[in-house]
Protein backbone atom coordinates (compact mmCIF):
# COMPACT_ATOMS: atom_id res chain seq x y z
CA UNK A 1 0.00 0.00 0.00
CA UNK A 2 2.86 2.34 0.77
CA UNK A 3 4.25 1.66 -2.69
CA UNK A 4 0.89 2.35 -4.29
CA UNK A 5 0.47 5.58 -2.36
CA UNK A 6 3.96 6.70 -3.28
CA UNK A 7 3.32 5.86 -6.94
CA UNK A 8 0.11 7.85 -6.84
CA UNK A 9 1.85 10.83 -5.28
CA UNK A 10 4.64 10.69 -7.88
CA UNK A 11 2.08 10.46 -10.68
CA UNK A 12 0.24 13.50 -9.34
CA UNK A 13 3.49 15.42 -8.93
CA UNK A 14 4.55 14.62 -12.52
CA UNK A 15 1.12 15.68 -13.82
CA UNK A 16 1.38 18.94 -11.91
CA UNK A 17 4.87 19.53 -13.26
CA UNK A 18 3.78 18.84 -16.85
CA UNK A 19 0.77 21.11 -16.40
CA UNK A 20 2.95 23.83 -14.91
CA UNK A 21 5.37 23.61 -17.84
CA UNK A 22 2.47 23.79 -20.29
CA UNK A 23 0.79 26.69 -18.51
CA UNK A 24 4.02 28.66 -18.21
CA UNK A 25 5.36 27.94 -21.69
CA UNK A 26 7.95 30.53 -22.68
CA UNK A 27 9.45 29.01 -25.84
CA UNK A 28 8.78 31.36 -28.76
CA UNK A 29 6.21 30.23 -31.32
CA UNK A 30 8.80 30.67 -34.07
CA UNK A 31 12.59 30.91 -33.91
CA UNK A 32 13.68 34.58 -33.85
CA UNK A 33 16.07 33.98 -36.74
CA UNK A 34 13.08 33.34 -39.02
CA UNK A 35 11.88 36.88 -38.32
CA UNK A 36 15.27 38.49 -38.93
CA UNK A 37 15.05 38.09 -42.70
CA UNK A 38 11.49 38.23 -44.03
CA UNK A 39 11.93 39.06 -47.72
CA UNK A 40 14.21 38.42 -50.67
CA UNK A 41 16.10 41.46 -51.98
CA UNK A 42 17.92 42.01 -55.25
CA UNK A 43 21.71 42.25 -54.89
CA UNK A 44 21.87 45.53 -56.85
CA UNK A 45 19.75 48.64 -57.09
CA UNK A 46 19.28 51.54 -59.49
CA UNK A 47 20.34 55.07 -58.68
CA UNK A 48 17.71 56.80 -56.57
CA UNK A 49 15.99 53.54 -55.71
CA UNK A 50 16.12 50.91 -52.99
CA UNK A 51 16.66 47.25 -53.78
CA UNK A 52 13.59 45.33 -54.95
CA UNK A 53 11.97 43.20 -52.25
CA UNK A 54 9.68 40.22 -52.69
CA UNK A 55 8.28 37.42 -50.56
CA UNK A 56 10.67 34.88 -49.04
CA UNK A 57 8.57 32.18 -50.72
CA UNK A 58 9.38 33.53 -54.19
CA UNK A 59 13.05 33.29 -55.24
CA UNK A 60 14.45 36.20 -57.24
CA UNK A 61 14.87 33.90 -60.24
CA UNK A 62 11.20 32.82 -60.18
CA UNK A 63 8.09 34.56 -61.46
CA UNK A 64 5.65 36.09 -59.01
CA UNK A 65 2.66 33.92 -58.09
CA UNK A 66 -0.47 34.45 -60.16
CA UNK A 67 -2.84 31.65 -59.20
CA UNK A 68 -3.04 28.74 -56.74
CA UNK A 69 -3.19 26.12 -59.53
CA UNK A 70 -3.53 25.81 -63.29
CA UNK A 71 -7.29 25.30 -62.92
CA UNK A 72 -7.99 28.44 -60.85
CA UNK A 73 -7.73 31.46 -63.16
CA UNK A 74 -10.91 33.45 -62.43
CA UNK A 75 -13.24 34.07 -59.51
CA UNK A 76 -15.76 31.86 -61.27
CA UNK A 77 -13.20 29.03 -60.96
CA UNK A 78 -12.75 29.81 -57.27
CA UNK A 79 -16.43 29.21 -56.51
CA UNK A 80 -16.53 26.02 -58.58
CA UNK A 81 -13.52 24.71 -56.63
CA UNK A 82 -15.21 25.42 -53.29
CA UNK A 83 -18.45 23.82 -54.46
CA UNK A 84 -16.58 20.69 -55.54
CA UNK A 85 -14.58 20.57 -52.29
CA UNK A 86 -17.51 20.85 -49.88
CA UNK A 87 -20.90 20.67 -51.68
CA UNK A 88 -22.98 19.83 -48.61
CA UNK A 89 -20.91 21.88 -46.18
CA UNK A 90 -21.96 25.22 -44.72
CA UNK A 91 -21.33 28.10 -47.10
CA UNK A 92 -23.15 31.18 -45.77
CA UNK A 93 -24.47 32.31 -42.39
CA UNK A 94 -26.60 35.43 -42.33
CA UNK A 95 -29.09 37.17 -40.10
CA UNK A 96 -32.67 36.42 -41.10
CA UNK A 97 -34.86 39.50 -41.62
CA UNK A 98 -32.76 41.64 -39.25
CA UNK A 99 -33.53 39.42 -36.27
CA UNK A 100 -31.01 37.80 -33.93
CA UNK A 101 -31.34 34.50 -35.74
CA UNK A 102 -28.75 33.22 -38.18
CA UNK A 103 -29.65 31.01 -41.13
CA UNK A 104 -27.24 28.47 -42.64
CA UNK A 105 -27.00 27.52 -46.31
CA UNK A 106 -24.81 24.88 -47.95
CA UNK A 107 -22.66 25.33 -51.03
CA UNK A 108 -25.24 23.47 -53.11
CA UNK A 109 -28.05 25.71 -51.85
CA UNK A 110 -26.08 28.90 -52.47
CA UNK A 111 -25.04 27.67 -55.91
CA UNK A 112 -28.71 27.32 -56.85
CA UNK A 113 -29.36 30.85 -55.61
CA UNK A 114 -26.47 32.20 -57.69
CA UNK A 115 -27.77 30.43 -60.79
CA UNK A 116 -31.30 31.66 -60.10
CA UNK A 117 -30.33 35.27 -59.53
CA UNK A 118 -27.99 35.36 -62.53
CA UNK A 119 -30.60 33.92 -64.89
CA UNK A 120 -33.34 36.12 -63.46
CA UNK A 121 -31.11 39.17 -63.75
CA UNK A 122 -30.51 38.53 -67.45
CA UNK A 123 -34.24 38.19 -68.10
CA UNK A 124 -35.24 41.25 -66.07
CA UNK A 125 -32.61 43.63 -67.44
CA UNK A 126 -32.19 42.40 -71.00
CA UNK A 127 -28.43 42.93 -70.60
CA UNK A 128 -26.03 40.67 -72.47
CA UNK A 129 -23.07 38.88 -70.87
CA UNK A 130 -19.51 39.14 -72.14
CA UNK A 131 -19.78 42.85 -72.93
CA UNK A 132 -18.08 44.05 -69.70
CA UNK A 133 -21.36 45.68 -68.70
CA UNK A 134 -21.05 47.39 -65.27
CA UNK A 135 -23.73 46.74 -62.63
CA UNK A 136 -23.94 48.76 -59.42
CA UNK A 137 -23.98 47.21 -55.94
CA UNK A 138 -25.26 49.92 -53.60
CA UNK A 139 -25.56 47.80 -50.46
CA UNK A 140 -23.59 46.88 -47.35
CA UNK A 141 -21.54 43.68 -47.46
CA UNK A 142 -24.33 41.10 -47.26
CA UNK A 143 -25.49 37.74 -48.51
CA UNK A 144 -27.36 39.45 -51.34
CA UNK A 145 -24.31 41.43 -52.47
CA UNK A 146 -22.23 38.24 -52.30
CA UNK A 147 -24.70 36.23 -54.39
CA UNK A 148 -24.98 39.07 -56.90
CA UNK A 149 -21.19 39.33 -57.29
CA UNK A 150 -20.88 35.57 -57.74
CA UNK A 151 -23.61 35.71 -60.39
CA UNK A 152 -21.77 38.50 -62.18
CA UNK A 153 -18.58 36.41 -62.18
CA UNK A 154 -20.65 33.52 -63.60
CA UNK A 155 -22.13 35.58 -66.42
CA UNK A 156 -19.19 37.90 -67.10
CA UNK A 157 -20.65 41.17 -65.87
CA UNK A 158 -18.62 43.83 -64.06
CA UNK A 159 -19.59 44.66 -60.47
CA UNK A 160 -19.37 48.27 -59.31
CA UNK A 161 -19.46 48.30 -55.50
CA UNK A 162 -20.42 51.74 -54.21
CA UNK A 163 -18.99 51.81 -50.71
CA UNK A 164 -20.19 55.23 -49.54
CA UNK A 165 -23.88 54.59 -48.83
CA UNK A 166 -24.76 58.08 -47.59
CA UNK A 167 -23.09 60.40 -50.08
CA UNK A 168 -25.52 61.44 -52.82
CA UNK A 169 -22.87 63.30 -54.84
CA UNK A 170 -20.56 60.27 -54.82
CA UNK A 171 -23.41 58.01 -55.98
CA UNK A 172 -24.30 60.33 -58.85
CA UNK A 173 -20.66 60.65 -59.90
CA UNK A 174 -20.14 56.88 -60.01
CA UNK A 175 -23.35 56.29 -61.98
CA UNK A 176 -22.54 59.09 -64.43
CA UNK A 177 -19.04 57.71 -65.08
CA UNK A 178 -20.05 54.07 -65.52
CA UNK A 179 -23.47 54.66 -67.15
CA UNK A 180 -25.04 51.99 -64.97
CA UNK A 181 -28.19 50.44 -66.40
CA UNK A 182 -28.92 48.26 -63.37
CA UNK A 183 -28.19 48.59 -59.67
CA UNK A 184 -28.80 46.56 -56.52
CA UNK A 185 -29.98 48.43 -53.42
CA UNK A 186 -31.42 47.75 -49.99
CA UNK A 187 -34.53 49.26 -48.46
CA UNK A 188 -32.22 51.69 -46.65
CA UNK A 189 -30.29 52.85 -49.72
CA UNK A 190 -33.29 52.90 -52.06
CA UNK A 191 -34.63 56.32 -50.93
CA UNK A 192 -31.34 58.11 -51.69
CA UNK A 193 -31.15 56.44 -55.08
CA UNK A 194 -34.72 57.48 -55.91
CA UNK A 195 -33.81 61.06 -54.97
CA UNK A 196 -30.89 60.86 -57.40
CA UNK A 197 -32.63 59.27 -60.39
CA UNK A 198 -32.97 62.56 -62.23
CA UNK A 199 -29.16 62.72 -62.40
CA UNK A 200 -28.87 58.91 -62.83
CA UNK A 201 -31.07 58.57 -65.89
CA UNK A 202 -29.15 55.60 -67.35
CA UNK A 203 -30.50 53.30 -64.60
CA UNK A 204 -33.45 51.28 -65.88
CA UNK A 205 -33.61 48.38 -63.40
CA UNK A 206 -33.40 48.72 -59.61
CA UNK A 207 -33.15 45.43 -57.73
CA UNK A 208 -34.19 45.72 -54.08
CA UNK A 209 -32.73 43.34 -51.48
CA UNK A 210 -35.68 43.50 -49.12
CA UNK A 211 -39.19 42.22 -48.51
CA UNK A 212 -41.23 45.33 -49.25
CA UNK A 213 -41.47 47.92 -52.02
CA UNK A 214 -44.10 50.63 -51.63
CA UNK A 215 -46.40 51.81 -54.46
CA UNK A 216 -44.94 55.30 -53.98
CA UNK A 217 -41.42 53.98 -54.61
CA UNK A 218 -42.56 52.11 -57.71
CA UNK A 219 -44.15 55.33 -59.01
CA UNK A 220 -41.05 57.41 -58.20
CA UNK A 221 -38.87 55.03 -60.18
CA UNK A 222 -41.31 54.87 -63.10
CA UNK A 223 -41.30 58.66 -63.31
CA UNK A 224 -37.66 58.43 -64.44
CA UNK A 225 -38.11 55.37 -66.64
CA UNK A 226 -36.87 52.80 -64.12
CA UNK A 227 -38.53 49.69 -62.72
CA UNK A 228 -38.23 48.16 -59.27
CA UNK A 229 -37.97 44.41 -58.76
CA UNK A 230 -37.27 42.34 -55.66
CA UNK A 231 -33.99 40.46 -55.39
CA UNK A 232 -35.78 37.29 -54.30
CA UNK A 233 -38.12 37.52 -57.29
CA UNK A 234 -35.17 37.26 -59.66
CA UNK A 235 -33.80 34.30 -57.72
CA UNK A 236 -37.05 32.33 -58.08
CA UNK A 237 -37.83 33.35 -61.65
CA UNK A 238 -34.33 32.44 -62.80
CA UNK A 239 -34.62 28.91 -61.42
CA UNK A 240 -37.47 28.18 -63.83
CA UNK A 241 -35.55 29.55 -66.83
CA UNK A 242 -31.85 28.82 -66.25
CA UNK A 243 -29.20 30.26 -68.54
CA UNK A 244 -25.92 28.51 -69.26
CA UNK A 245 -22.84 30.03 -67.68
CA UNK A 246 -20.86 32.53 -69.74
CA UNK A 247 -17.45 32.14 -68.14
CA UNK A 248 -15.07 35.10 -68.03
CA UNK A 249 -11.47 35.13 -69.18
CA UNK A 250 -8.68 36.01 -66.69
CA UNK A 251 -8.08 39.30 -68.53
CA UNK A 252 -11.74 40.36 -68.26
CA UNK A 253 -12.59 43.15 -65.84
CA UNK A 254 -14.39 41.72 -62.79
CA UNK A 255 -14.81 44.91 -60.77
CA UNK A 256 -14.65 48.67 -61.06
CA UNK A 257 -13.96 49.86 -57.56
CA UNK A 258 -14.51 53.45 -56.49
CA UNK A 259 -12.98 53.12 -53.06
CA UNK A 260 -10.37 55.65 -54.18
CA UNK A 261 -10.75 59.42 -53.93
CA UNK A 262 -8.36 61.95 -55.42
CA UNK A 263 -9.18 65.62 -54.81
CA UNK A 264 -12.57 66.19 -56.46
CA UNK A 265 -12.21 63.34 -58.94
CA UNK A 266 -13.37 59.80 -58.25
CA UNK A 267 -11.25 57.19 -59.98
CA UNK A 268 -12.72 53.79 -60.76
CA UNK A 269 -10.07 51.10 -60.36
CA UNK A 270 -10.50 48.36 -62.96
CA UNK A 271 -9.54 44.99 -61.50
CA UNK A 272 -9.51 41.91 -63.69
CA UNK A 273 -10.17 38.34 -62.62
CA UNK A 274 -6.43 37.73 -62.93
CA UNK A 275 -5.73 40.67 -60.57
CA UNK A 276 -8.14 39.40 -57.93
CA UNK A 277 -7.03 35.76 -58.17
CA UNK A 278 -3.41 36.88 -57.83
CA UNK A 279 -4.24 38.91 -54.71
CA UNK A 280 -6.11 35.94 -53.23
CA UNK A 281 -3.11 33.72 -53.96
CA UNK A 282 -0.71 36.20 -52.38
CA UNK A 283 -2.79 36.51 -49.22
CA UNK A 284 -3.20 32.75 -48.99
CA UNK A 285 0.53 32.15 -49.44
CA UNK A 286 1.36 34.63 -46.66
CA UNK A 287 -0.21 32.31 -44.09
CA UNK A 288 2.06 29.58 -42.66
CA UNK A 289 1.22 26.04 -43.76
CA UNK A 290 -0.38 24.93 -40.51
CA UNK A 291 -2.37 28.17 -40.25
CA UNK A 292 -3.85 28.34 -43.76
CA UNK A 293 -7.61 28.42 -44.22
CA UNK A 294 -9.44 25.07 -44.25
CA UNK A 295 -13.00 23.91 -44.84
CA UNK A 296 -13.54 24.05 -41.06
CA UNK A 297 -12.90 27.79 -40.94
CA UNK A 298 -15.62 30.41 -40.71
CA UNK A 299 -14.91 34.01 -41.71
CA UNK A 300 -16.67 36.96 -40.13
CA UNK A 301 -15.74 40.15 -41.99
CA UNK A 302 -16.54 43.77 -41.16
CA UNK A 303 -15.07 45.12 -44.38
CA UNK A 304 -17.36 46.85 -46.85
CA UNK A 305 -18.04 46.03 -50.50
CA UNK A 306 -15.49 48.69 -51.38
CA UNK A 307 -12.65 47.01 -49.46
CA UNK A 308 -10.99 44.70 -51.98
CA UNK A 309 -9.18 42.75 -49.26
CA UNK A 310 -12.60 41.34 -48.35
CA UNK A 311 -12.74 39.71 -51.80
CA UNK A 312 -9.28 38.16 -51.30
CA UNK A 313 -10.14 36.69 -47.92
CA UNK A 314 -13.57 35.43 -48.94
CA UNK A 315 -12.10 33.90 -52.09
CA UNK A 316 -9.31 32.18 -50.16
CA UNK A 317 -11.90 30.66 -47.83
CA UNK A 318 -14.30 29.66 -50.62
CA UNK A 319 -11.45 27.94 -52.45
CA UNK A 320 -11.14 25.37 -49.64
CA UNK A 321 -14.86 25.09 -48.90
CA UNK A 322 -15.03 27.25 -45.77
CA UNK A 323 -18.01 29.35 -44.67
CA UNK A 324 -18.77 33.08 -44.56
CA UNK A 325 -20.73 35.06 -41.97
CA UNK A 326 -22.66 38.19 -42.93
CA UNK A 327 -23.27 40.38 -39.91
CA UNK A 328 -26.11 42.69 -38.96
CA UNK A 329 -23.91 45.63 -39.95
CA UNK A 330 -24.58 47.51 -36.70
CA UNK A 331 -21.69 48.59 -34.49
CA UNK A 332 -23.69 47.86 -31.33
CA UNK A 333 -24.10 44.23 -32.47
CA UNK A 334 -20.45 43.48 -33.28
CA UNK A 335 -19.81 41.32 -30.23
CA UNK A 336 -23.25 39.70 -30.41
CA UNK A 337 -22.67 38.72 -34.04
CA UNK A 338 -19.39 37.05 -33.09
CA UNK A 339 -20.88 35.20 -30.14
CA UNK A 340 -23.84 34.01 -32.21
CA UNK A 341 -21.71 32.64 -35.07
CA UNK A 342 -18.38 31.58 -33.44
CA UNK A 343 -16.03 32.53 -36.31
CA UNK A 344 -12.50 31.18 -36.52
CA UNK A 345 -11.28 34.04 -38.74
CA UNK A 346 -12.22 37.55 -37.62
CA UNK A 347 -11.52 40.24 -40.24
CA UNK A 348 -12.12 43.83 -39.29
CA UNK A 349 -11.18 47.42 -39.86
CA UNK A 350 -8.87 49.22 -37.40
CA UNK A 351 -11.76 51.37 -36.11
CA UNK A 352 -13.93 48.38 -35.19
CA UNK A 353 -11.05 46.50 -33.55
CA UNK A 354 -10.20 49.56 -31.50
CA UNK A 355 -13.86 49.89 -30.44
CA UNK A 356 -13.87 46.23 -29.38
CA UNK A 357 -10.69 46.83 -27.39
CA UNK A 358 -12.25 49.83 -25.64
CA UNK A 359 -15.47 47.97 -24.85
CA UNK A 360 -13.75 44.89 -23.42
CA UNK A 361 -11.29 46.97 -21.43
CA UNK A 362 -14.14 49.02 -19.97
CA UNK A 363 -15.97 45.86 -18.90
CA UNK A 364 -13.05 43.75 -17.66
CA UNK A 365 -9.91 45.85 -17.51
CA UNK A 366 -10.37 47.26 -14.00
CA UNK A 367 -10.34 43.99 -12.05
CA UNK A 368 -7.19 43.01 -10.20
CA UNK A 369 -7.36 39.44 -11.50
CA UNK A 370 -7.52 40.66 -15.10
CA UNK A 371 -4.63 43.03 -14.56
CA UNK A 372 -2.45 40.22 -13.16
CA UNK A 373 -3.46 37.86 -15.96
CA UNK A 374 -2.91 40.47 -18.66
CA UNK A 375 0.52 41.38 -17.27
CA UNK A 376 1.50 37.71 -17.30
CA UNK A 377 0.24 37.24 -20.86
CA UNK A 378 2.14 40.34 -22.00
CA UNK A 379 5.29 38.82 -20.55
CA UNK A 380 4.65 35.66 -22.57
CA UNK A 381 4.04 37.83 -25.64
CA UNK A 382 7.37 39.58 -25.12
CA UNK A 383 8.97 36.13 -24.99
CA UNK A 384 7.43 35.30 -28.37
CA UNK A 385 4.40 33.28 -27.30
CA UNK A 386 0.69 33.72 -28.01
CA UNK A 387 -1.41 31.13 -26.23
CA UNK A 388 -4.87 30.32 -24.90
CA UNK A 389 -3.71 27.50 -22.64
CA UNK A 390 -1.70 29.30 -19.99
CA UNK A 391 -2.84 29.19 -16.37
CA UNK A 392 -3.94 32.81 -16.69
CA UNK A 393 -6.23 32.00 -19.61
CA UNK A 394 -8.22 29.73 -17.33
CA UNK A 395 -8.19 32.04 -14.31
CA UNK A 396 -8.70 35.54 -15.61
CA UNK A 397 -9.21 35.68 -19.38
CA UNK A 398 -11.61 32.92 -20.42
CA UNK A 399 -14.72 35.12 -20.41
CA UNK A 400 -13.05 37.81 -22.51
CA UNK A 401 -12.12 35.30 -25.20
CA UNK A 402 -15.74 34.13 -25.36
CA UNK A 403 -16.83 37.64 -26.38
CA UNK A 404 -15.55 36.97 -29.91
CA UNK A 405 -17.25 33.59 -29.99
CA UNK A 406 -14.48 31.59 -28.33
CA UNK A 407 -13.03 30.05 -31.50
CA UNK A 408 -11.18 32.88 -33.23
CA UNK A 409 -7.67 31.79 -34.20
CA UNK A 410 -6.70 34.60 -36.59
CA UNK A 411 -7.62 38.29 -36.72
CA UNK A 412 -6.96 40.05 -40.03
CA UNK A 413 -6.81 43.83 -40.15
CA UNK A 414 -5.35 46.66 -42.19
CA UNK A 415 -3.12 49.68 -41.75
CA UNK A 416 -3.20 51.59 -39.44
CA UNK A 417 -4.31 49.69 -36.31
CA UNK A 418 -3.08 50.99 -32.93
CA UNK A 419 -0.24 49.01 -31.37
CA UNK A 420 -2.03 48.73 -28.02
CA UNK A 421 -5.05 47.15 -29.72
CA UNK A 422 -2.86 44.56 -31.44
CA UNK A 423 -1.16 43.80 -28.11
CA UNK A 424 -4.54 43.37 -26.42
CA UNK A 425 -5.77 40.93 -29.06
CA UNK A 426 -2.62 38.84 -28.85
CA UNK A 427 -2.26 38.84 -25.07
CA UNK A 428 -5.76 39.08 -23.58
CA UNK A 429 -7.60 37.10 -26.27
CA UNK A 430 -4.74 34.83 -27.26
CA UNK A 431 -5.25 35.23 -31.01
CA UNK A 432 -2.70 35.80 -33.74
CA UNK A 433 -3.07 38.93 -35.82
CA UNK A 434 -2.25 39.45 -39.48
CA UNK A 435 -1.79 43.15 -40.26
CA UNK A 436 -1.84 44.05 -43.94
CA UNK A 437 -1.06 47.03 -46.13
CA UNK A 438 -2.60 47.44 -49.54
CA UNK A 439 -4.25 49.69 -52.07
CA UNK A 440 -7.35 49.27 -54.19
CA UNK A 441 -5.04 49.54 -57.22
CA UNK A 442 -3.13 46.45 -56.02
CA UNK A 443 -6.32 44.42 -55.46
CA UNK A 444 -6.17 45.07 -51.73
CA UNK A 445 -2.89 43.63 -50.48
CA UNK A 446 0.77 44.60 -50.88
CA UNK A 447 2.39 43.36 -47.67
CA UNK A 448 1.32 41.11 -44.82
CA UNK A 449 2.90 40.94 -41.40
CA UNK A 450 3.87 37.51 -40.14
CA UNK A 451 1.35 36.32 -37.57
CA UNK A 452 4.32 35.20 -35.45
CA UNK A 453 5.90 38.65 -35.36
CA UNK A 454 4.77 40.06 -32.00
CA UNK A 455 7.28 42.89 -31.82
CA UNK A 456 6.17 46.45 -31.12
CA UNK A 457 7.73 47.56 -34.41
CA UNK A 458 5.34 49.53 -36.63
CA UNK A 459 6.17 47.60 -39.79
CA UNK A 460 3.49 45.89 -41.88
CA UNK A 461 5.43 42.86 -42.99
CA UNK A 462 6.98 41.82 -46.27
CA UNK A 463 5.49 41.65 -49.78
CA UNK A 464 2.99 38.89 -50.46
CA UNK A 465 3.92 36.41 -53.16
CA UNK A 466 2.04 38.11 -56.03
CA UNK A 467 3.98 41.38 -55.97
CA UNK A 468 7.29 43.06 -55.29
CA UNK A 469 8.10 46.49 -53.92
CA UNK A 470 10.81 49.13 -54.01
CA UNK A 471 11.28 52.69 -52.76
CA UNK A 472 12.21 55.62 -54.97
CA UNK A 473 13.58 58.95 -53.84
CA UNK A 474 10.96 61.59 -53.00
CA UNK A 475 12.58 64.97 -53.53
CA UNK A 476 9.55 66.94 -52.33
CA UNK A 477 9.50 65.24 -48.94
CA UNK A 478 13.25 64.76 -48.65
CA UNK A 479 13.12 60.96 -48.43
CA UNK A 480 15.96 59.02 -50.06
CA UNK A 481 16.88 55.43 -50.67
CA UNK A 482 20.28 56.25 -49.15
CA UNK A 483 18.81 57.49 -45.85
CA UNK A 484 20.27 56.11 -42.62
CA UNK A 485 19.63 53.86 -40.86
CA UNK A 486 17.06 52.58 -43.41
CA UNK A 487 16.11 53.46 -47.00
CA UNK A 488 13.02 55.63 -47.36
CA UNK A 489 10.98 56.85 -50.30
CA UNK A 490 7.78 56.49 -52.27
CA UNK A 491 6.42 52.93 -52.28
CA UNK A 492 6.19 51.35 -55.74
CA UNK A 493 4.47 48.01 -56.37
CA UNK A 494 4.69 45.65 -59.33
CA UNK A 495 3.05 42.31 -60.03
CA UNK A 496 -0.03 40.52 -61.41
CA UNK A 497 -2.29 42.06 -58.77
CA UNK A 498 -1.70 45.61 -60.06
CA UNK A 499 -4.84 47.05 -61.69
CA UNK A 500 -5.65 47.16 -65.38
CA UNK A 501 -6.09 50.92 -65.02
CA UNK A 502 -8.49 53.68 -64.05
CA UNK A 503 -11.86 53.52 -65.78
CA UNK A 504 -11.90 55.86 -68.79
CA UNK A 505 -8.91 57.81 -67.41
CA UNK A 506 -5.90 56.82 -69.53
CA UNK A 507 -3.84 59.84 -68.49
CA UNK A 508 -4.34 59.10 -64.79
CA UNK A 509 -3.45 55.46 -65.46
CA UNK A 510 -0.24 56.43 -67.25
CA UNK A 511 0.70 58.68 -64.32
CA UNK A 512 0.05 55.98 -61.73
CA UNK A 513 1.61 52.98 -63.52
CA UNK A 514 4.91 53.60 -65.29
CA UNK A 515 6.30 51.83 -68.36
CA UNK A 516 7.99 49.23 -66.15
CA UNK A 517 4.67 48.17 -64.66
CA UNK A 518 5.36 49.82 -61.30
CA UNK A 519 2.35 51.34 -59.54
CA UNK A 520 3.26 54.58 -57.73
CA UNK A 521 1.28 54.47 -54.48
CA UNK A 522 1.78 58.10 -53.47
CA UNK A 523 2.74 56.88 -49.99
CA UNK A 524 6.09 57.00 -48.22
CA UNK A 525 7.67 53.91 -46.75
CA UNK A 526 10.75 52.70 -44.93
CA UNK A 527 12.27 49.24 -45.40
CA UNK A 528 13.78 47.68 -42.28
CA UNK A 529 16.92 45.49 -42.26
CA UNK A 530 14.71 42.40 -41.84
CA UNK A 531 12.99 43.17 -45.17
CA UNK A 532 9.70 44.51 -43.82
CA UNK A 533 7.92 47.73 -44.73
CA UNK A 534 6.69 50.56 -42.54
CA UNK A 535 4.28 53.07 -44.07
CA UNK A 536 5.20 56.59 -42.96
CA UNK A 537 2.32 58.51 -44.54
CA UNK A 538 1.18 60.12 -47.76
CA UNK A 539 3.60 61.71 -50.16
CA UNK A 540 3.54 65.50 -50.17
CA UNK A 541 2.45 67.00 -53.46
CA UNK A 542 4.78 69.37 -55.24
CA UNK A 543 3.50 72.91 -55.72
CA UNK A 544 1.78 73.93 -58.95
CA UNK A 545 0.89 70.37 -59.95
CA UNK A 546 -2.47 69.00 -60.93
CA UNK A 547 -3.79 65.58 -61.73
CA UNK A 548 -4.69 64.69 -65.30
CA UNK A 549 -8.08 63.07 -65.81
Amino acid sequence: MEFDALTALLTIAIAILIGYIKFTKTEPDVHPLLLSNQSNATPIRNEGESTIHRSRTVPLTSTLERQPSDKIKTLHDVWQAGLAANPTGRSLMYMLQNQFYYKDETYEQVDRRINGFGSGFLAATGLKPMAEVPVGIYTPYSQESFIAQQAFYRYSFVSVPIHDLRNKEFLIEVVSQTKLKAIIVTQKTLPLLLESLKECSTIKTIIVAGIYISPQQIAAAAEHGAKLVKFVTLEYSGLSAPVDHVKPEPSDVAMINYNTKSTSLSKGVMLTHANLVAAMTGFQSSLPGAKKFTSKDRLLSHFSNGDVIAVSMASALILVGGSLVFTSGLMKNVLHDAQATSPTIFASTPIILEKIHEALHLSYGQGSMFQKAFAAKKALLAAGTVTTTSLWDFIGLGEIRSKLGGKVRIVVTTYPTKAETLEYLRAALGVRVVSTYGRTETAGTVTSRSMFDYSTSAHLGSPVSCNEIKLVDDKTGGYKSTDEPNPRGEILVRGPSVMKGYFKKPNATATAVDDGGWFHTGEIGEIYPNGTLEVLGKKKKAKNTSESP
